[in-house]
């Protein structure tokens, strides 16, 4: 289903015309994107693509839904490449917009700065948490600041819980609150993220 639509996208695209895109003569001002329907839906597009990528990172994991901002961004590189194609009248002010968008999502991901961000705003929800578990708690679906909290367990020195299930590579992920003790070398499944707290790796 995925090829149909972006032949049916591009399609539009080419058809609708240099002008439509606002890469007619005399479209030489930024500003004109508002008035450029298809060049407006390309940039919502581009910004639609980013938040879904910001939030996909913003758990430790990589879950299936991560397929859903790849296609997307696979459509959108597929007209981006073909608007260039068109040579300097592929070229407008306006596609600075959506580059600049781009490029800001590369540079959050890569500082890791969605997950720094969102965790950061869970913190003391997740605190509240890890240490009210009991030994005989097993957690449920729940939400516990930004995060969907599922499965629970009480471990020496503090307690885990996963936050992303049915990922890439079938391992689930959360964070681990250990206060008391640092885990042992032999804890592999463990990796520091700060303070007291760690990221969690449960599966093959």
């Amino acid at each position: 289903m995925v090829a149909p639509t972006l032949g049916h996208t591009f399609s539009i695209f080419r058809s609708a015309g240099p002008d439509a895109l606002g890469l007619g003569p005399g479209k030489d001002h930024p500003m004109r994107l508002a008035r450029k329907p298809l060049a407006l839906l390309f940039t919502g597009a581009t910004g639609l693509a980013s938040l879904l990528t910001l939030f996909e990172v913003s758990a430790p994991g990589l879950s299936y839904w991560a397929l859903l901002p790849a296609l997307l961004w696979l459509a959108l590189a597929i007209i981006w490449s073909a608007l260039l194609g068109e040579g300097a009248r592929g070229r407008a002010p306006w596609m600075f917009v959506p580059l600049v968008l781009v490029l800001g999502t590369v540079l959050l991901v890569t500082v890791d700065a969605p997950l720094h961000m969102r965790f950061a705003l869970s913190e003391s929800s997740l605190e509240r948490y890890a240490r009210s578990v009991r030994d005989d708690d097993d957690g449920g679906d729940q939400w516990r600041g930004l995060y969907q909290v599922g499965y629970t367990e009480k471990i020496p020195g503090g307690a885990q819980f996963m936050v992303t299930s049915f990922t890439w590579g079938w391992k689930s992920y959360g964070f681990a609150y250990i206060p008391d003790r640092v885990p042992g070398p032999n804890e592999v499944w463990y990796e520091h993220f700060k303070g007291p707290w760690y990221i969690w790796t449960d599966g093959p």
